[in-house]
Parts: C-alpha cells; sequence; structure tokens
C-alpha cells in the first residue's frame, strides 16, 4: 500500500525502541506536524530513515516552518531523528544489559544505534577517500575526511550578532546530549551518550559523528576540565581496556599545535580493533 512520508516515518517511530506503541499512532503523527506543518504531502517509494526524514524537511519549508537553510535543515532532521531514538535512560539500559552478555554486544547495539539514527553521518563519510599501502615499518594508512558539514553562511552572520550563550561550554561536553542546536553550533537532538565509570570518575561514551576510523568512539570526562597528561591518564586508558577489551583507545598531547583541537574538554579518542 502506497503511504506518504510521514506515514512511513510514524511507522519506523511505533516499530523502534521508542516508547510509543500503535494506539500512539495519531499522537505520534500530530508530533511530526508539530515539527513539520500539517499535511501528509504525496506517496514515496523509499523507506530509509534517512531519506524519509530529508523528504520531511522538505515538506517543512514548504509548509513555511522553517527556512530552507543549512542550520534549520539540520536542527529539523535530528528533531525528527530524535522520535527514532530512546530516551538517554532506555539507551544505557538497553547498553549495560547487552554489556553483561558481552561487551561486543553492548558497542555493537550502541554502534548501530547511532548510525540509524544518523547521528554518525554514514551517508557523509562515505565522501572520505583513503590510501592504503605497505611500507617497510608496517601497514600505511591515509585518510583525507570530506565528511565535515560546509559552514553555513547565514549562521555565520548571524552569530556574529547574537551573543554567545556558553551553553553548552564546548563540542565535548556531557551538555550537548538531546540539544537542541543553534546557529552556527551544531543540532544534538538525537545524540546519546554512554554513562560509565572510568578511573572511579564518572565519564560518558559517544561515538564521533564525522569518523575518521571505524566506529571511532570518543571518552569524555563528565566533568569540565582541561586535557592533562598525567598518571591519572594511564590509569583511565588501561581501564577503558578493561572494559572495553576489543577496543584500543589514546589521549591527544595535552599541548597546543600537536595536541587536539580541543584541549578545554578532557577526552579520548577510541576505535574497535581491526575495525574497517
Amino acid at each position: 500500500m502506497s503511504q506518504s512520508a510521514v506515514e512511513k516515518f510514524v511507522n519506523l517511530i511505533i516499530e523502534s525502541d521508542s516508547p510509543y506503541k500503535d494506539v500512539d499512532r495519531i499522537y505520534v503523527t500530530n508530533l511530526v506536524f508539530r515539527l513539520i506543518g500539517d499535511g501528509f504531502g504525496e506517496t514515496v517509494d523509499h523507506n530509509a530513515p534517512v531519506d524519509l526524514a530529508n523528504d520531511l524537511v522538505e515538506l517543512a519549508i514548504k509548509h513555511g516552518k522553517i527556512e530552507d537553510s543549512i542550520t534549520e535543515r539540520e536542527i529539523l532532521e535530528d528533531q525528527l531523528m530524535d522520535l527514532l531514538t530512546p530516551i538517554p535512560s532506555k539507551v544505557n539500559e538497553l547498553f549495560w544489559n547487552k554489556y553483561q552478555q558481552s561487551p561486543e554486544k553492548a558497542t555493537d547495539y550502541f554502534y548501530q544505534l547511532s548510525q540509524n539514527n544518523d547521528y554518525i553521518k554514514t551517508r557523509a563519510i562515505a565522501k572520505n577517500i583513503s590510501y592504503k599501502a605497505e611500507t617497510d615499518y608496517g601497514d600505511l594508512e591515509i585518510t583525507i575526511n570530506l565528511s565535515k558539514p560546509e559552514k553555513d553562511p547565514k549562521a555565520i552572520a548571524a552569530a556574529g550578532k547574537k551573543k554567545a550563550s556558553g551553553y553548552p561550554v564546548g563540542p565535548l561536553a556531557i551538555e550537548n546530549e538531546g540539544y537542541l542546536g543553534r546557529l552556527g553550533y551544531p543540532a544534538r537532538s538525537n545524540h546519546r551518550v554512554i554513562r560509565m565509570m572510568i578511573g572511579g570518575q564518572p565519564w560518558g561514551f559517544q561515538y564521533s559523528p564525522y569518523a575518521y576510523f571505524g566506529e571511532h568512539a570518543i571518552f569524555l570526562n563528565q566533568k569540565h576540565v582541561p586535557m592533562k597528561i598525567n598518571q591519572q591518564t594511564f590509569v583511565n586508558l588501561m581501564d577503558i581496556i578493561k572494559q572495553l577489551p576489543h577496543y584500543f583507545v589514546g589521549s591527544n598531547a595535552d599541548l597546543p599545535i600537536v595536541g587536539g583541537s580541543l584541549l578545554a574538554q578532557d577526552h579520548y579518542q577510541a576505535a574497535a580493533i581491526l575495525s574497517q
């Protein structure tokens, strides 16, 4: 039976791990209309969540709910994908339940979820160029990252006139989880973070939206403290490996220029061993 993008997207929401059931269908439909404006639009042949979300964004522009700008498109798309995504407490519950079976099952679940809800921008990442070669010192891989989004000229102009809010304090702060986004700051409505203890302190585990390598993971200190290489750094790195033995993890230097680009937030980067 032919259906519109709205109807198909509502079906996906109800069939997902979201709290909504079939009896909520009318309510969920109105949640979507609240974001895109009233009207089902034409029938569509595709079923992929990202494609359907793109259709709904186009409907929102047609209905006058948003302007046709990169920023407003991204914010609305992530709001729509958030409806497909379990709330943080449910994601954490499912992750740690699967962890009891094996750490691999837990990360497989979280990684797949982060791709399905388009937090990990798989289509953009596919544009990256990778070169591999064998050398006398081992295998070498060079990646040219083409997946980072273009700067929105309208957002740049508007941000210059808008007073900075200071919230979230940075792109790796725990407060980004579920953040709507704004001019000059990325949308994170569909973002989820796994809570875990590392080195006896509360940390978060998430994936990078624009991965440089397979299962590009980020571990972030829930406290807003700058990066610092000391004895605790190595305690933390070993603790991560102990909890997720199928991952390798490392830290950027705590120095400008030769260090990481986000020195204001203590964090590490990781990936699955032998991932492609």
